[in-house]
């Protein structure tokens, strides 16, 4: 039996060694044509001669189904519904819960500090709370 799992580990290191050599190979030939298209933008740009604003005629199509939310919407939406105020932490919580989103606490803080700068959330004791219409006027 160990002879089995000795043969099965060394076809699995094998296999991935060469899964990760195929991979290099079959990027090789994109790689030259993309550095050029890199190096030539650049020029073009330092020329002067980008157009930033203006959309490329064979641009990608806008993307089709649901536009993802912004973190801000989904706070405000996790603190309306809830309609009690509600820690950082469980903010955190919720977002995970019901998005599947993983943000760090830090930066679900920083968003509720620039919710509180534009009126739409305010600081409750320990917890946060979204401000109705007339609250945030």
């Amino acid at each position: 039996m160990a002879n089995t799992y000795e043969f099965l580990l060394r076809r699995k290191a094998d296999l991935e060694v060469r899964m990760i050599e195929a991979q290099r190979r079959a990027q090789e030939p994109f790689e030259g044509e993309l550095k050029a298209i890199g190096v030539a933008l650049g020029a073009l740009e330092r020329a002067g001669l980008a157009a930033p604003g203006e959309p490329a005629s064979f641009a990608a199509p806008p993307r089709r189904g649901r536009k993802p939310r912004a973190a801000r919407d989904m706070i405000l939406m996790v603190l309306g519904r809830e309609g009690a105020a509600m820690t950082a932490p469980e903010i955190v919580r919720q977002l995970e819960r019901r998005w599947n989103r993983a943000l760090p606490l830090a930066a679900v803080l920083l968003e509720l500090q620039g919710l509180e700068t534009d009126h739409r959330v305010r600081r409750d004791g320990p917890g946060w709370v979204a401000l109705d219409a007339e609250e945030a006027a």
